[in-house]
């Protein structure tokens, strides 16, 4: 490509006084372009810190596996299975036992219902990471004193639920069983009181505002379960392969047993993630479609104001080739600014956006309480490459329609 079709080029695109409104034609070309560039980092960038800051959160409170019971039964011989589960599968590094369960609690001022997980505090902290979230306080389960100088078991509340509850760092609340029906009549509930020993906050407002642990023996005496669990929580290598793991485990785990991993369990949820990306995406695409049109337009409009000159250029002895290129160059330069610009101002935006955080979201409406961002560079580099692609796709039709003109026809042409 030699030197004058870049020169032609970059004249025919620059703002000359009779073809001031074509040259509009071509900025505005760029922007649309720019916008959608913009649009599509944006949003990618955000499904992704999205998808990652959900996933944490879900690894969080979830194990990567859990071994339970049909029906949910609990069981007594948990730590002879969890033995014989790490010993047939080299990528469990850790595991605990665990009770589920819903209870009743109680403060001085409030009264609520809530998921309560028994725990063994240090078996516990191998699996999952809830000790990673501890905002005030401690993590401990063990007994400590109340405000009167009492001792009594340690609960690790969510933060929204000791909001609900009004309760800060050794405050006494009191749990309490719900009742079957048929037992009810002549027999209380159950009661153990409880003082907070530490307040968490993982940003996913239904896991703050609903979610307590207590130690796995004060559990099972409030609910009679003696030595029993409701289940086994395993910790994998690396949990995006955790698939694997639970197949091979479902290949020969006696029933009534089962395992489930956290992608099963949060299924819906990863999912609807994955449809968004894809249907967001392919709509904001279109922005760049519509731009790449502009394009063959404003090049179309090019090609009508420069006839006389492009049958000169020919008559000249430049080749349909080279009035082609001249085109091309054209369009891809438009292309290619528009991608850079938008691209940039998508990229620099969001990389500010991931490291401080600055647009808050309502913890009340939103599971996360700021604007997740997570740059990947591998989008962004797709993003350039089908900008520019689609650009550059854009200018073959004018430009062909310019190569084709009849030198004499157009110097002619008025």
């Amino acid at each position: 490509m030699k030197a004058l079709e870049w020169i032609i080029a970059w004249r025919y695109l620059g703002a000359q006084r009779k073809s001031l409104f074509v040259s509009l034609i071509g900025i505005f070309s760029m922007l649309g372009v720019s916008i959608g560039v913009f649009a599509l980092i944006i949003a990618l960038s955000t499904i992704n810190g999205f998808e990652q800051e959900v996933t944490a959160q879900m690894i969080g409170k979830d194990a990567h596996i859990e071994v339970q019971r049909y029906q949910g039964e609990t069981f007594s011989e948990y730590n002879e299975l969890a033995q014989m589960i790490a010993s047939k599968n080299s990528d469990i590094v850790a595991s605990a036992p665990y009770i589920i369960y819903k209870v009743g609690v109680s403060s001085k001022e409030v009264n609520d219902g809530i998921v309560i997980y028994g725990i063994d505090a240090e078996q516990s902290k191998k699996v999952v990471d809830i000790h990673k979230n501890i905002k005030w306080g401690a993590y401990s389960t063990d007994s400590l004193l109340d405000n009167r100088g009492v001792l009594r078991p340690g609960i690790i509340l969510g933060s929204g639920l000791a909001s609900n509850l009004r309760v800060v760092i050794g405050d006494k609340i009191l749990l309490q069983t719900f009742q079957n029906p048929e037992e009810a009549i002549g027999n209380g509930p159950k009661m153990m009181a409880v003082v907070v020993s530490g307040i968490f906050e993982t940003g996913m407002f239904e896991y703050d505002a609903n979610l307590a642990y207590v130690g796995l023996k004060e559990l099972q005496t409030l609910l009679s379960f003696g030595d029993k669990v409701t289940g086994l929580q395993f910790r994998v290598k690396d949990h995006w392969e955790v698939g694997k793991t639970v197949e091979e485990i479902a290949s020969w785990l006696p029933y009534p047993y089962y395992a489930i991993d956290w992608k099963m369990k949060n299924v819906t949820l990863l999912k609807w993630m994955n449809y968004e990306k894809f249907i967001v995406a392919a709509v904001i695409f279109l922005i760049i479609l519509v731009a790449a049109f502009n394009i063959i337009s404003s090049l179309i409009m090019v090609v009508i104001d420069k006839t006389k000159e492009i049958g000169i250029l020919r008559s000249m002895g430049l080749s349909k080739g080279a009035i082609m290129r001249i085109f091309m160059l054209m369009g891809s330069f438009i292309g290619v600014a528009g991608t850079i610009l938008g691209g940039t101002m998508g990229l620099s935006l969001s990389i500010i956006q991931e490291k401080y955080r600055l647009i808050k979201l309502p913890g009340d409406v939103y599971i996360i309480p700021y604007f997740p961002v997570q740059v990947q560079f591998l989008d962004v580099f797709l993003i350039f490459i089908i900008g520019i692609a689609l650009c550059v796709l854009a200018t073959l039709l004018p430009a062909w329609k310019a190569s084709r003109l009849d030198p004499v026809g157009a110097i002619r042409y008025e």
